[in-house]
């Protein structure tokens, strides 16, 4: 498990869970409960599809925070890569990118797989970082980057259905008194303006994230070297695949299932040298 002990990072951490929290239970018993119109086992059904997006989202927020996001084993031994880091400061000056060669990290002095970046706030290279997120404390990387993007996708999708049942309430009650108290409409006021202001916001990161996947980039990658001028020739279930992890498909849209990504393999010449003291 990992936890970052970052001041800022932990509460933003919470606050993520608190409003989440919030959302559930302002649309469930204010909107829902009490909103008018909604009947029997309607009420039920707009219920469980309420709390079903709330959990789904708030695990994967939690699977996302605590797991390793890629860690690059470090070595428990000075090694002299000196002419290694050399050679990658040249390479970068250039603005090469290298997505397929094995390099050593300049900060940590780490031997790391291709597409592995380092994290100044883990202190750590991690495989195929996208960015240090303060909403999960954590790094986005190769072996989390599931839980995160589902996090996403689970917390937009539940904005945008409390969306639809607040707007819902509004509509259908516009010309019939409903006892309602001051303190419910503040409630549901504060809950539209915060679906409103998330969803969009995070309809955005969806597009960015679903984006740079399909065009097999990560954020550095493409802050680096900008986004490729069209979409690469391997396919798009194996760009999928090559995030969500292997086994059956189902899995890529539940975060309680750990994604099968293979191990990096070093080249012979360094594995050789070094694979003894990692």
């Amino acid at each position: 498990m990992v936890f970052h002990k970052d001041p800022l990072g932990i509460i933003v951490f919470l606050s993520v869970h608190l409003l989440l929290l919030y959302g559930d239970i302002v649309v469930v018993y204010y909107v829902i409960e009490y909103g008018g119109e909604h009947e029997g086992s309607g009420r039920t059904v707009m219920a469980l599809f309420v709390h079903l997006f709330y959990i789904m989202a708030a695990f994967s927020h939690l699977r996302a925070a605590f797991s390793n996001p890629g860690y690059v084993p470090q070595s428990r031994i000075k090694i002299d890569f000196s002419s290694d880091i050399e050679q990658g400061k040249k390479k970068r000056k250039k603005e090469l990118p290298s997505f397929d060669e094995w390099t050593v990290c300049t900060k940590c002095e780490t031997y790391r797989p291709p597409r592995s970046h380092h994290c100044r706030i883990c202190g750590r290279c991690v495989r195929r970082m996208d960015h240090h997120c303060p909403w999960i404390n954590n790094c986005v990387g190769e072996l989390n980057f599931k839980y995160f993007y589902l996090f996403l996708v689970y917390t937009d999708l539940l904005c945008c259905y409390a969306f639809i049942l607040v707007l819902w309430d509004w509509v259908s009650n516009w010309h019939k008194e409903v006892e309602q108290g001051k303190l419910d409409r503040i409630l549901t006021l504060i809950v539209f303006f915060e679906i409103m202001i998330f969803g969009v916001f995070l309809g955005g990161m969806i597009f960015a994230q679903t984006l740079a996947v399909l065009c097999n980039r990560n954020a550095i990658e493409i802050r680096r070297y900008g986004r490729p001028m069209s979409f690469p020739s391997v396919s798009k279930i194996s760009l999928i695949t090559g995030v969500c992890g292997r086994g059956s498909k189902i899995c890529w849209i539940v975060p309680c299932v750990t994604a099968h990504i293979p191990e990096p393999i070093p080249p012979s010449d360094k594995f050789t040298d070094i694979n003894q003291f990692i």
